[in-house]
């Protein structure tokens, strides 16, 4: 079964790092899961400069950023980057929205929904 692109992509992108400090992707971090593993952290369990870098990694992932801001206009990936590092007031709202993302694919994945994932992860 062929998933949509943009789910595709989403397995390959960071979401936590694993008890090694390793950086893990959303297809790892939910095969850990379905196993039993207790290997990969939560992104709610991470500690602000390790969400910062998973937001960081995610957005530099991306093949193009651009996100208008009210009353900042247009920023581009690399500004994007920089807030995210910098933890700017823009940056954590940028984690914040990466956090919905990142929490929302798990539990709709775990809950039953999105199955062309579940089945995905597995082949």
């Amino acid at each position: 079964m062929t998933i949509p692109k943009a789910l595709a992509q989403e397995l390959q992108l960071p979401v936590s790092f694993d008890i090694n400090g390793e950086i893990v992707s959303l297809r790892d971090y939910l095969l850990a899961k379905t196993r039993g593993e207790n290997s990969c952290l939560s992104f709610s369990s991470l500690s602000s400069s390790q969400k910062a870098k998973i937001t960081a990694e995610r957005i530099r992932r991306e093949p193009e950023v651009k996100l208008g801001v009210r009353g900042a206009g247009v920023i581009d990936k690399q500004r994007a980057i920089a807030e995210v590092e910098a933890l700017s007031p823009l940056g954590k709202t940028l984690i914040e929205a990466e956090e919905h993302i990142i929490t929302h694919l798990i539990d709709a994945v775990q809950h039953g929904r999105l199955q062309e994932i579940v089945k995905e992860i597995h082949e």
